[in-house]
């Protein structure tokens, strides 16, 4: 599955991936706790015998399992029946006979009403959905935090938060990961959250550069570059051996290298980073993002490779989501490098290889900032998650909906399920009954004739997780994985090395929490979108020399300001949560 769809504001998707700060084992010891609506926190003992007290009561309690706790696997105790609605992938078009379904019908005794709305109308029709009728459907998957935001005020979302209490996979994930404070920080106004985000160990970098290695290997070039100015003299070498006409086409409208190199500078660029409008948190306040002298330094350095020849300039005029121009280029050999992630790269390296090219390809590390260091922006280890309709809590089977994601999205053995498949048994290697082997020390291993998005196990007429069985699935499986030893189990040689050369990132401060009313949400929106596509605009006429950041740069502060970029500055300063 191509991710490159943009995270929306509430966690300031760069798209990228990153290393970040140690993982604990995904069999860790530490107790597990469980936050309540108001933030109290209370522990949760992975040898609970019953479900928790709280506000769901029998009624709404039917097929739900009694003994439900850390390790225990789900099964409804009669057949429940989930109203979903569902994001039909065009890359893997959705199939009633799935494995995934068939699987969790006979052991976990559920099946799926479902919505299906293809990838295309997603957007447009989720919401009309959610604003019409928040009975039908009740879960709805793919859903970023932030998104939410807007549907809260009609009263059609659940607040999920009230009810945590009875996943305890997801509390003990939650304290694990050490990401308690950075949920805290999407409470709305009335202290509640409404979205279970997925949650990962390895926070999610996966943007960079992305280089041919023969025509690396020509240049003399071997080493990564450690900044952006090793990069310079890097792609000048790569010119210089004449190998290419442009070292570098960007993919994206060069929207994935803004928003990963962005962080280093202490600012936020490009479309994906800024679609909260225009605010950076730098610590203490929030401030306008494109004032910082970050954004000036990034701007001015892609402009000069566009100026002295090293980045290809159409690379900002191809179309914001069409990266065949770019991934052409890389290919024929116009281009030595370009710019994407680690299925760009595993895509890119099948092209060359069926087109008779004795090569590979990698993602360069990413560059350090002026502190030496590498940055990621908090936030960067959550991922796609759920909301529910608030109509769910009227359901008969309310709690075993909840046992149900709890176990599939937060627990080892339901993200490794909807992953990779179905383990085989010993001795079974039949492709129709499962997916995967796991031997005794717990390698996981595609069958013979089994292939992922990763491009794990290439090869011709394979099957794939995805489109044949409905696995790997962001439906069902948060979008970039959950557990440590899952994540990195799962990705292709390309990905591996790439997270390998990455450790050691550091988190930027997470921004706190700006509950809103509905009426300061509508004053947010007014100047978001109009904020967004002019600073998306001049970045552009910038980086192809229409405006020179020398002389322009405080002609654009200036339309910035008049388009009230202080005033929504202002706007969430004033509601930083205390």
């Amino acid at each position: 599955m191509n991710t490159r769809k943009p995270v929306v504001w509430g966690v300031i998707a760069l798209a990228t991936l990153g290393l970040a700060l140690s993982g604990c084992g995904t069999g860790g010891n530490a107790p597990a706790t469980t936050t309540t609506s108001t933030g109290a926190s209370a522990p949760v003992s992975a040898s609970t015998s019953a479900a928790p007290k709280g506000p769901i009561d029998d009624a709404h309690s039917k097929g739900a399992m009694t003994d439900y706790a850390l390790g225990k696997t789900f099964k409804a105790t009669e057949p429940v029946e989930i109203s979903l609605l569902y994001r039909n992938h065009s890359n893997y078009p959705v199939k009633d006979d799935w494995m995934i379904f068939t699987a969790l019908k006979a052991n976990q005794n559920v099946t799926f009403k479902r919505t299906d709305v293809d990838l295309a109308d997603w957007q447009t029709k989720r919401g009309l959905y959610i604003t019409a009728d928040p009975t039908e459907p009740e879960v709805i998957p793919v859903f970023y935090s932030g998104e939410e935001t807007q549907y809260v005020s009609s009263g059609a979302l659940l607040p999920i938060s009230d009810y945590v209490q009875y996943m305890p996979n997801f509390q003990k994930d939650l304290q694990t990961f050490g990401l308690s404070n950075y949920l805290d920080t999407k409470r709305q106004a009335d202290g509640k959250y409404y979205q279970l985000p997925g949650l990962m160990e390895l926070a999610n970098v996966q943007y960079s550069v992305i280089v041919r290695d023969d025509f690396w290997q020509a240049a003399g070039l071997s080493a990564d570059p450690k900044n952006l100015d090793e990069l310079k003299a890097d792609l000048q070498a790569l010119k210089d051996s004449g190998k290419c006409k442009v070292p570098l086409s960007a993919g994206n409208n060069a929207k994935d290298i803004l928003s990963v190199w962005g962080p280093q500078y202490d600012t936020l660029l490009g479309d994906w980073a800024i679609q909260n409008g225009a605010q950076y948190w730098d610590g203490t306040k929030y401030t306008a993002a494109a004032a910082q002298d970050g954004a000036k330094t990034v701007t001015a350095y892609l402009a000069d490779l566009v100026s002295a020849g090293l980045m290809d300039k159409d690379s900002m005029t191809q179309g914001a989501s069409n990266n065949d121009a770019s991934d052409q280029k890389l290919v024929n050999g116009t281009s030595c490098a370009s710019t994407g992630n680690d299925q760009d790269a595993n895509r890119l390296q099948q092209q060359l290889k069926s087109q008779g090219a004795d090569t590979t390809v990698h993602l360069l590390t990413l560059p350090q900032g002026p502190d030496g260091t590498i940055h990621i922006t908090g936030g960067q280890r959550f991922s796609s998650g759920l909301v529910f309709g608030s109509t769910l809590k009227n359901d008969p089977h309310f709690l075993a909906i909840l046992q149900l994601v709890d176990w599939l999205y937060y627990s080892p053995e339901g993200v490794e399920f909807a992953q990779w498949g179905v383990a085989c048994p010993a001795g079974v290697t039949d492709d129709t009954k499962c997916t995967y082997t796991k031997d005794a020390s717990g390698k996981r291993t595609l069958l013979p004739n089994v292939n992922n998005a990763q491009g794990l196990n290439p090869g011709e007429n394979r099957k794939m997780l995805t489109v044949d069985y409905g696995f790997s699935n962001g439906v069902f499986w948060p979008a970039n994985g959950t557990f440590k030893d899952l994540m990195l189990s799962y990705y292709s040689p390309i990905k591996a090395n790439f997270v390998n050369r990455i450790a050691g990132m550091v988190e930027r401060p997470t921004a706190p929490a700006t509950p809103m009313d509905q009426a300061t949400l509508d004053q947010v929106a007014v100047y978001a979108q109009p904020l967004r596509d002019m600073q998306n605009q001049w970045t552009s006429d910038f980086i192809v020399g229409n405006k020179s950041v020398a002389n322009d740069w405080d002609a654009y502060q200036a339309a910035l300001k008049g388009a009230g970029v202080d005033d929504l500055v202002k706007l969430y300063n004033d509601h930083v949560k205390k």
